[in-house]
């Protein structure tokens, strides 16, 4: 209720586009879901969506199973410390927005990344005084990487696309929120939740490797215009 409040107060504050005269029609430039899947990184784009969610929400749904089934962890315990997993995120989220102003879109990625495998491999020590640095470590590495993704798409695929191409990426976003944690607890079922370290390790690889290819695809795009 607070955060609407702020929004309804603030909305004078937002500058409004105003439409002239020499605007073309913005339906007319509208492209079909076949011709933005055809445009040069969106694949790529799609799929670093797609991993990042189903990481976040992967780990924010079975962490705590996770420390109950293979660490031993009374399940109050482990409540715990998935609370310590989203103050992470919380936490990153509001220094992010400031060291956006200072770092570019892409570091703030990169950086994210970084900081989520060293807190997977935090958990991988077989040490109870590590699982709360690395909850926290996921949550905090998770925070730049969505609002940096979505605030880069313009840069990626220019302004008169960024609109329906950003409503793909959040659809990508929410199958991998959907799905994926219910892929793994069907995995989980059958191999034990000691693999969702090497789960998260497996789409966090993907996610690493098909963000280097969209920024080649940027760069190689960009060059030859």
């Amino acid at each position: 209720m607070g955060l609407v409040l702020i929004l309804l107060l603030s909305l004078p504050l937002w500058v409004r586009k105003q439409k002239n005269q020499n605007d073309y029609d913005d339906s007319k430039s509208k492209l079909s879901l076949i011709q933005l899947l055809s445009i040069p990184g969106i694949k790529s784009a799609l799929t670093v969506f797609f991993c990042y969610c189903t990481i976040e929400a992967t780990f924010g749904l079975w962490g705590a199973s996770y420390l109950v089934l293979v660490r031993d962890f009374k399940a109050e315990d482990a409540a715990k410390f998935v609370a310590i997993y989203y103050a992470g995120i919380t936490i990153g989220r509001f220094i992010s927005g400031f060291v956006s102003l200072k770092m570019d879109n892409q570091t703030l990625v990169k950086l994210g990344q970084g900081l989520i495998l060293i807190g997977i491999l935090t958990l991988t020590l077989p040490f109870q005084a590590t699982i709360l640095p690395g909850f926290f470590l996921i949550g905090f590495g998770c925070a730049p990487i969505f609002p940096s993704l979505l605030h880069n798409t313009p840069y990626n695929f220019g302004e008169t696309n960024s609109e329906s191409i950003m409503g793909l990426q959040m659809a990508s976003a929410y199958i991998g929120i959907t799905i994926m944690p219910f892929v793994f607890g069907k995995l989980a079922s059958y191999i034990g939740f000691s693999s969702l370290i090497w789960f998260l390790i497996i789409i966090l690889a993907i996610k690493i490797y098909m963000n280097r290819d969209l920024n080649k695809r940027i760069l190689t795009k960009n060059a030859r215009q």
